[in-house]
């Protein structure tokens, strides 16, 4: 298993433990407009996929997917940092990783996520 590849599982069970419980009422609704989402992250070493799907499951697959809300690169070393300590504090200030943001949800997805993963 790919380094960037085995960070990402080792995130996919917080984010179900923070989706799935708020897939009811009127919240699931308006989280479930945002969903399914899929981010393709890509380093000089890796190119790794993670999805979470329309019932707040996530996971990790190597395959390119048709459809990509969000694309990140970065220096791998940096990426492994960031999700690693889930922080920028180890990140050189002048180091930002190249985000494409292909999707509306996956715009607003990323305006929520990214400091939860350390990006």
């Amino acid at each position: 298993m790919s380094c960037i590849e085995s960070l990402l599982k080792g995130i996919c069970p917080e984010i179900e433990a923070r989706v799935k419980p708020n897939l009811n009422g009127l919240a699931g609704f308006i989280i479930q407009g945002y969903l399914p989402q899929v981010w393709r992250f890509e380093t000089e070493k890796e190119k790794v996929t993670l999805v979470v799907d329309s019932k707040g499951g996530a996971f990790v697959t190597m395959s390119i997917p048709s459809q990509v809300d969000v694309t990140v690169r970065w220096k791998h070393d940096l990426l492994a940092t960031a999700l690693r300590t889930r922080s920028r504090e180890f990140i050189p200030p002048n180091e930002a990783p190249e985000v494409l943001l292909h999707t509306g949800k996956g715009k607003s997805a990323y305006g929520y996520l990214r400091q939860r993963l350390g990006i």
